[in-house]
């Protein structure tokens, strides 16, 4: 009987034993709920996106869906559930809490601010900024922000003004006269010629005082590289002095002799050759130039006395020193190689008028003749000699 009785309460515990493993193993389980697969989870970051019901953070390792509406470029710590769905996962928030710039591992950079469609920090490289900040264009900035992807999400900065020198592929911005406008703009701004290449449409005038910001290059000479119409500012006119006293990138002023001719005139009044200006020996000019570095360019230049009005100076003859002599040929000597001498007499006075075979002219006695050009001498004898034939006329010159 006792071991009938004992046979019976181990075939009792074999079965609850089995029956136990059944239930553990039975396909007929019911699911975990929901609420199983939920995590809490505190997130501090910056809000770069955000659209009715949902935004997104970064911390600047990792980013977070939330759904909420929240202020782009706000710093938030957000405590929640998670929510784990099919593709990504989300953020459901419990408490939100905005903190200011330093709850956040910021990283800083120095660069210029440029302005292009978007906006960019250049420093070595070109650095898109995720949004503008509030200042100047080509400025240098000391910025505070979060990096995540190819961008940057300002947070906060810090002036230290334009560059004070020029370097290469970096904002400057400068300022000068006008001294060259083909084919590209060049500035004087005191101590260097600045050119610039200036976007299509946009004409600068000789004289004009400039304020120029644009991308440096170093080419033959100092290059700003100018992008927008908007960086370019007109901000007067060249100072105006006397020509003996302009200086590179003032208007120079004066009236004067045209001593001589080509592509450029020659004055009397300065060693400096002025060029834009068409005129004959002889004549008396009026001009306003741009200075340069060793020539002028006419702006405003009219002739006030035609080189006819010149009194004769066949009596005073002053070795070196242009003038007009009018006489009659007492006579005409030519030599062998071409070269001619003609006696211009006027009353008691004369000149040997110098005649090489180049200018292609030739005198008779008694002819009334005018001439412009040089005093000099011939054999210790006084003497008059002139650059084209133009400046010999029988009779007087038209």
């Amino acid at each position: 009987m006792v071991k009938d009785g004992l046979f019976n309460i181990v075939i009792i515990i074999c079965v609850i034993v089995v029956l136990f493993g059944m239930n553990l193993y039975s396909p007929s389980q019911p699911r975990k709920s929901s609420s199983d697969l939920q995590k809490q989870v505190t997130f501090t970051g910056l809000c770069i996106y955000s659209s009715p019901g949902f935004s997104i953070l970064t911390d600047g390792k990792e980013k977070i869906a939330v759904l909420e509406s929240l202020n782009v470029s706000t710093v938030y710590r957000i405590s929640g559930v998670m929510l784990n769905g099919t593709y990504s996962s989300r953020l459901k928030p419990v408490n939100v809490s905005v903190l200011n710039a330093s709850a956040l591992r910021l990283r800083s950079i120095r660069g210029a601010l440029w302005k292009e469609g978007d906006c960019y920090l250049l420093t070595s490289s070109r650095i898109k900024l995720a949004w503008c900040i509030n200042a100047s264009k080509g400025e240098l900035l000391d910025v505070d922000g979060i990096y995540y992807g190819s961008l940057i999400y300002p947070l906060r900065f810090s002036s230290q003004g334009y560059l004070r020198k020029p370097e290469n592929g970096m904002p400057f911005r400068i300022e000068g006269v006008v001294i060259y406008t083909s084919p590209n703009a060049v500035l004087w701004n005191g101590t260097r010629e600045i050119r610039l290449y200036l976007p299509y449409d946009i004409r600068l005038k000789l004289g004009q005082r400039v304020r120029a910001l644009g991308i440096v290059r170093f080419y033959s000479k100092l290059t700003l590289i100018v992008e927008s119409p908007e960086d370019i500012e007109i901000t007067g006119s060249a100072r105006k002095l006397p020509v003996k006293t302009a200086s590179v990138g003032d208007i120079a002023e004066g009236m004067c002799r045209v001593i001589n001719t080509g592509r450029a005139l020659t004055l009397n009044c300065t060693e400096l050759r002025l060029y834009g200006f068409s005129a004959r020996r002889g004549d008396l000019i009026r001009f306003e130039a741009i200075r340069r570095k060793s020539s002028l360019y006419c702006l405003r230049c009219t002739v006030v006395a035609s080189r006819n009005m010149m009194k004769n100076d066949i009596c005073s003859p002053e070795k070196g020193r242009f003038g007009k002599i009018e006489g009659r040929v007492k006579w005409v000597k030519v030599y062998k190689n071409g070269f001619g001498l003609a006696n211009i007499t006027k009353g008691r006075c004369w000149i040997l008028l110098k005649l090489p075979k180049s200018l292609g002219v030739s005198l008779k006695e008694n002819q009334t003749v005018t001439a412009f050009g040089t005093f000099t001498t011939y054999r210790s004898m006084p003497a008059f000699s002139v650059k084209s034939g133009e400046d010999v006329c029988t009779g007087r010159c038209s």
